[in-house]
């Protein structure tokens, strides 16, 4: 979908737009959430027939929403999945630990960071759930990131929308290769680190840890 479809999109549909494709993107479906977001607030700035407001709000609750289902999928559905195949794929019950230690201890930075990086925003929320993150945790740094993110693309676009409009192929491919690059960085480092990590993993997890 080109830029300019999305824009004749939420055009006839409006608020119902921004949220459904927020929602479905932020569930895990490759639909182009933040790139409504950004047709919206575009809109909102030429033609005053959406409040930006409510724009922010409404993708805001939706990510917010879109995010506890994705922990619910990964708590139910992708937990015990990997606990039973994972080391097919290198995931052992040791890195099963090490994965729920970095969400329950760095679980808050990784949800506000995630945020603003396009393949993290995706599939954050599932692995919140698949490594157990603490609920309320969750839904507080949940509501709190999709709130930021919401605010900061939307208030961005509206207030550059011509840029915004002009720029948004770039602007894709480059928060694209961004969120890439810091994935591959992030990687290398836990790679490095993944004796010390592990270390710690078990200290904090082994023995102490209650099943719910």
């Amino acid at each position: 979908m080109t830029i300019v479809h999305l824009s004749d999109f939420v055009a006839h549909y409006g608020y119902l737009a921004v949220f459904g494709l927020i929602l479905f993107q932020t569930i895990g479906f490759p639909l182009p959430g933040e790139a409504a977001l950004i047709a919206a607030a575009v809109y909102a700035q030429h033609t005053h027939k959406l409040d930006i407001l409510d724009i922010i709000l409404i993708s805001a609750l939706a990510t917010t929403l879109g995010g506890i289902i994705g922990y619910w999928i990964g708590r139910w559905g992708g937990y015990p999945v990997l606990m039973r195949h994972g080391h097919h794929v290198g995931l052992n019950s040791a890195r099963m630990r090490l994965g729920e230690y970095l969400f329950q201890f760095h679980g808050g930075k990784i949800l506000l960071f995630g945020r603003m990086i396009a393949i993290l925003r995706v599939y954050q929320s599932i692995l919140a759930g698949i490594y157990r993150m603490s609920f309320r945790r969750f839904m507080a740094f949940n509501g709190l990131g999709a709130l930021l993110w919401a605010a900061a693309v939307g208030y961005g676009a509206y207030g550059f929308g011509g840029l915004f409009n002009r720029m948004a192929g770039v602007l894709a491919w480059g928060t694209l290769a961004l969120g890439v690059g810091i994935l591959l960085a992030v990687a290398i480092y836990l790679k490095r680190q993944e004796g010390v990590l592990q270390a710690r993993a078990d200290e904090a997890l082994l023995g102490t840890e209650q099943r719910s």
